[in-house]
């Protein structure tokens, strides 16, 4: 049983690491574009989506 568990857990693991550098560099991306919205709320909106994507 635990080498059974062992594979499958470094794979969740990995899945999920590089599910959360996607999105912390998406975050940094889009927090980019901040102050470069076309209109403030825009701009607001794409800001709080980056914190978003950074806080996750």
């Amino acid at each position: 049983m635990n080498t059974l568990t062992a594979p499958v857990s470094a794979a969740h693991l990995n899945y999920l690491l590089r599910i959360a550098d996607s999105s912390l560099i998406l975050g940094h991306r889009l927090s980019e574009w901040c102050g470069h919205g076309p209109v403030i709320e825009e701009d607001i909106a794409l800001t709080n989506v980056a914190l978003d994507l950074i806080g996750q």
